[in-house]
Order: C-alpha cells, then sequence, then structure tokens
C-alpha cells in the first residue's frame, strides 16, 4: 500500500528508533505525579487568544478531569485557503515548550503534549501541560 500518492517504494528509509531517547524523556516526565501544571487558562490561554487572530473564533475552553485542557475553535470566515492541520499545529505552536507532540486523533481534534523536561533551557522545574484543540 502506497505512503502517499506519488508513493512508488511502499517502504521508508530507517525505522524511528533514532528518537527513542527523547521520546522516552517526555514519556517518563507525564508520568510524574504532579507534572501537569495548574491554572492552563491562566499559562495558555492568553497565548492561543493572540494565536488566533482574526481568522479562528475561540468558542470554549475547559479542563478536564484528567488535567486536558480543551480548547474549541473556529474560523472566524470562510475556508478558502486553510489547511487546518498545519494551521492547528501553528496555533498550538503559540504555546510550544522545549518538549512539543501534536497528533490529529480524530478529524478536527489535535492532542497535544508541551512542557519542560530536566536540563531544558530556560531551567525551570520540569512541568508541562495537555491540550486538546478541537476544531469545529
Amino acid at each position: 500500500m502506497r505512503r502517499w500518492d506519488i508513493d512508488e517504494r511502499q517502504t521508508g528509509i530507517a525505522d524511528g528508533s533514532a528518537m527513542d531517547p527523547q521520546v522516552q524523556r517526555l514519556l517518563d516526565a507525564m508520568k510524574r505525579d504532579g507534572w501537569v501544571t495548574e491554572e492552563p487558562e491562566a499559562h495558555l490561554l492568553p497565548h492561543l487568544r493572540r494565536a488566533c487572530g482574526s481568522e479562528w473564533l475561540l468558542l470554549g475552553e475547559r479542563l478536564l478531569d484528567d488535567g486536558v485542557y480543551e480548547v474549541t475553535i473556529s474560523l472566524a470566515g470562510d475556508q478558502e485557503g486553510v489547511h487546518i492541520h498545519r494551521d492547528a499545529i501553528r496555533l498550538l505552536s503559540a504555546i510550544a515548550e522545549p518538549a512539543f507532540f501534536v497528533r490529529q486523533s480524530e478529524p478536527g481534534v489535535f492532542d497535544c503534549v508541551t512542557g519542560v523536561l530536566d536540563g531544558d533551557p530556560p531551567g525551570f522545574k520540569s512541568h508541562g501541560h495537555l491540550v486538546r484543540l478541537i476544531v469545529r
């Protein structure tokens, strides 16, 4: 099966294990009790509002019991020239810290982990955020 429309090779050049240590560091940090930071509405929401600009409307936000900060947005105007996947990542990059992971988990839903790991600049204690961006 092809991986994209012009893929003739149908296989890649390597496995992804070269990044295993970095991914594992993030996973290990995420499992620490208390790693998810409090008050995402204070730490993240102002940056997301600015990133929305005039293109996006911020429809709502809420902190779920599992620590996921859910933010719902929609386009402010027409969808011409909009690439939902890239634009969602652009919005989330406004809150990116040294560790940053985004995955589109279903159509219009982007799960993000961002944080600081031990030893990352600028020297803050390890902490992070779990964000679910929902595009309506």
